[in-house]
């Protein structure tokens, strides 16, 4: 293995360790929050779903490949090798300062501004293929926390007008009711009957009145569904990021000519997400779970399945969403809900997602200039 293939692959697990620090709390600070379970236990669920979404990716999610591997920069140009690499440490730089101070962003925000920031000065304006950045990059960057906001809220809204209140239903029953099917047979007319089985009673209520009604029922919590939600949200979120960072190194170790496995790099990448969420992780998760709105587990649970569906469903359109906009624009249109969004927190959240895009620009002209110094 060159030196070449070492650090580029070595930036590949440095920003996977970075975006796992900054993101993992994007699907797991409802759990905490909302009082379901502590950070040890959210943060190694975070981690684990996240790195079985990052490997899944490498089948599901091979249109985000396309568009960061190769779709961004127009044909004809010729990329260069420390333009790929000043963009990874563009990227990875302005996530791991953000992390630092503890302020979630975007880790496709800030590959998206490295991209472009290197792109613009080593390939010229013209080389970057507009269109495809507005079409297939900004819109469902722009579109997607205000559709998780919309969708939480009204969600929320519709279910406190039909009565599913904090103490309203938490338990789902689904309980199998056995038929019996009678039939005569024989001389004296004998009637035999047989059990088979008959339709499945679905119903909702109190864990309570679920366990004692129907004792034999099998039965899911909200709680227990609060969990699975989260997990689907921190899968969407590996399907979703790790492609993005794959391609990067792709594409710079396709300009030297090397060649890693596909699933290797995508192992190497997935490992760095892991490592970042679980030594890393803490920071970001406690401002999403404590400085943005006191929530219950009904809200959380909107608020990751809003996200998990929409995070995913992009992933595998190849249509990048950021994790962390999608699901702060469902925290907080879960905190609209009980007027107690801290305003304080926004702000401060808001601006870190403005400086996001041209720090990470910035960031990587200047690891640009290094280089070709160096």
């Amino acid at each position: 293995m060159t030196l070449t293939v070492v650090l580029l692959v070595g930036l590949g697990l440095v920003l996977g360790y970075v975006n796992g620090a900054n993101d993992v709390g994007k699907g797991i600070a409802t759990l905490v929050g909302s009082g379901v379970t502590d950070y040890r236990r959210a943060i190694l669920w975070g981690a684990l779903g996240t790195g079985a979404g990052s490997l899944v990716g490498m089948v599901a999610a091979k249109a985000m490949l396309a568009t960061f591997g190769s779709g961004i920069v127009v044909t004809g140009t010729t990329p260069t090798f420390i333009a790929a690499t000043a963009t990874l440490l563009g990227a990875a730089a302005a996530v791991l300062l953000a992390t630092r101070v503890g302020m979630p962003v975007s880790t496709t925000h800030a590959i998206v501004g490295a991209l472009v920031g290197v792109g613009a000065l080593a390939y010229g304006v013209d080389g970057i293929r507009w269109s495809t950045m507005g079409e297939k990059i900004v819109v469902p960057l722009l579109l997607s926390p205000a559709v998780a906001f919309v969708a939480v809220a009204a969600i929320l809204r519709l279910g406190r007008r039909g009565g599913a209140g904090s103490a309203g239903a938490d338990c789902l029953c689904a309980e199998v009711r056995p038929a019996t099917v009678s039939w005569a047979a024989g001389p004296g007319g004998t009637v035999a009957a047989l059990p088979i089985v008959g339709r499945i009673d679905l119903a909702t209520g109190t864990i309570a009145a679920c366990a004692a009604e129907r004792p034999r029922a099998l039965r899911l919590t909200l709680d227990q569904a609060h969990w699975l939600t989260s997990g689907a949200t921190s899968f969407a979120r590996g399907l979703n990021d790790t492609p993005k960072m794959v391609a990067l190194v792709l594409a710079a170790l396709a300009i030297e000519g090397a060649r890693v496995p596909l699933p290797l790099l995508f192992a190497f990448v997935a490992a760095g997400v892991v490592a970042g969420s679980l030594v890393a992780g803490r920071r970001v998760t406690q401002l999403l779970a404590e400085k943005v709105t006191p929530m219950d587990h009904r809200e959380g649970f909107t608020a990751n399945l809003v996200t998990a569906l929409l995070v995913g469903a992009g992933a595998t359109l190849g249509l990048p969403m950021s994790t962390t906009h999608v699901a702060s624009g469902g925290i907080v249109g879960a905190g609209t809900q009980r007027a107690s969004l801290n305003v304080k927190t926004l702000r401060d959240v808001a601006l870190a997602w403005l400086v996001t895009l041209p720090a990470a620009a910035l960031l990587g002209v200047f690891a640009y200039g290094c280089l070709r110094w160096l």
